[in-house]
């Protein structure tokens, strides 16, 4: 299950029965005196009542399981089974001919070697955590990814629909404190595709792009900004005109201010069926 915190938020998605327990939850943490924000983690007793907060900052393995043994020990709860036994994320639904694509963004951390390698102690900060999304286009919409005409040959090249390249491309930033992509404005975007091979019916096409996007840390404006270099590839049935795979991941991307204090990031893009 995905949800966020702006879907609990006034004109959230979130039904309302659950924003007005979450509601009660947080009143009862200002009442006790407790630790209570959006980023918290609850201990809730079997009756739903709040008995203890932790600030996600705190949360790590050790201590979440020192905290769920003692009031687990305190209640005197049985031991059992998982409510919710761990499993993959389900991917949204989609219909028969849609494309569907899974996005994942994170920071980056650059070693004196010069490559680049995936934030792993952030202090317990949140940015070594990646955030995602999904997309999807409906049949009709993917097939404007493709070239005009009937001729498909190596060599050809296009623009990628500039529309249906933004909506993926809105979410090209790092996980920050902000996810409401209609804030995001996008100040320069290319995406062009060149066609590499024809083989059996089956075109493979090379994508390559760029984006300039300015997108604000918190809910607030600020002088912030994403940009990157996109490449990737585009396969698909040329007599059928449908995608049979997409994949972007960014070459070159950091985000902040112009005056200094960026921070390198990847973002990469699959189609799953």
């Amino acid at each position: 299950m995905f949800t966020s915190n702006e879907d609990y938020g006034d004109g959230g998605n979130a039904p309302l029965d659950e924003r007005a327990e979450l509601n009660r939850i947080r009143q009862e943490g200002n009442t006790a005196g407790l630790s209570v924000g959006t980023v918290h983690a609850f201990v809730l007793a079997p009756d739903g009542h709040l008995r203890d907060t932790m600030h996600v900052a705190t949360v790590r393995p050790d201590t979440l399981a020192a905290t769920l043994e003692k009031h687990a020990t305190a209640l005197k709860v049985p031991a059992g089974a998982p409510v919710v036994p761990p499993a993959p994320p389900v991917p949204p639904p989609c219909a028969p001919g849609d494309l569907r694509l899974h996005l994942v963004a994170r920071y980056l951390e650059r070693q004196p070697s010069g490559e680049y390698t995936l934030v792993t102690n952030a202090g317990g900060n949140w940015s070594a955590l990646p955030g995602e999304d999904w997309i999807t286009f409906r049949a009709d919409e993917a097939k404007r990814l493709l070239p005009t005409g009937k001729s498909v040959r190596p060599g050809q090249t296009w623009n990628v629909d500039r529309t249906l390249a933004a909506r993926v491309l809105n979410y090209f930033y790092p996980p920050t404190e902000n996810n409401d992509v209609a804030k995001n404005r996008i100040e320069e975007q290319t995406l062009r595709a060149t066609i590499v091979s024809v083989i059996r019916g089956e075109a493979v096409a090379r994508l390559d792009g760029a984006l300039r996007m300015k997108h604000p840390f918190y809910h607030k404006d600020d002088d912030k900004f994403a940009q990157a270099r996109i490449v990737g590839y585009l396969v698909f049935d040329t007599s059928k005109r449908t995608v049979r795979s997409l994949q972007l991941v960014t070459d070159q991307a950091d985000y902040g201010g112009p005056g200094g204090g960026r921070l390198p990031f990847g973002v990469a893009v699959r189609s799953v069926p």
